[in-house]
């Protein structure tokens, strides 16, 4: 059984009020609060995709992906692909998508400049105040100020996506069959837009649980 991923927006002055070693907590207890009766758990499962009901909960909401199913290796693929990828995009397109995904997925534009693994530079703080700014606990962590970068890269990505198609197809025999189509990845790198961008207009951070 693969890792699952949960990605949630938060208030980080609301979390700034939280002691660090109960963030998490806090923040699993917003997505599956233990109020959450089987009647609201079969409706959220009815939802298709996009932003989840906060279910009473106005500091935090969960984004769902639809079709991934929550697995995390959807999402590790898409930035596999975007390696292959890289080398056939224009500079400025390859330069926004180095910033999105690279800010989504922990790897920033020093893994594809020929740096180490241990040496790319590790995310800034996400967490307010956290003593302790690297949590490999969480899957994705951008404050505020990060998740704002990272929208103004998926604006300029985002109308020029269409350029990736056919490096894509020429590439995909490299991918997992479920993801061998530039349909299935470029809908789940527009749902990573809208997660983003809908972080971004609450002025929140996004957070990504490994469950």
């Amino acid at each position: 059984m693969g890792m699952d991923i949960t990605v949630v927006t938060a208030d980080w002055e609301h979390l700034a009020g939280i002691p660090a070693g109960a963030r998490l907590d806090a923040l699993t207890d917003a997505v599956c609060p233990d109020s959450c009766c089987d009647r609201c758990e079969e409706a959220d499962r009815a939802v298709p995709g996009g932003w989840v009901g906060q279910r009473g909960t106005p500091w935090c909401a969960e984004y769902r992906f639809f079709g991934t199913t929550g697995t995390y290796a959807w999402h590790f693929q898409l930035a596999e692909a975007w390696e292959d990828l890289r080398p056939a995009a224009a500079p400025a397109l390859r330069e926004a998508l180095d910033r999105f995904l690279g800010g989504l997925f922990w790897y920033g534009p020093d893994r594809w400049a020929g740096a180490e693994p241990d040496d790319w530079p590790r995310p800034a703080p996400g967490f307010p105040g956290d003593p302790a700014p690297w949590r490999p606990e969480v899957l994705v962590l951008a404050s505020p100020d990060e998740v704002a970068a990272l929208a103004r890269a998926w604006e300029a990505a985002a109308p020029r996506l269409e350029e990736l198609r056919e490096p894509f197809a020429a590439t995909a025999a490299r991918r997992p069959a479920w993801l061998g189509t530039f349909d299935i990845a470029g809908a789940l790198l527009r749902e990573w837009g809208e997660a983003v961008t809908g972080a971004g207009e609450r002025g929140w951070g996004l957070i990504g649980l490994p469950y």
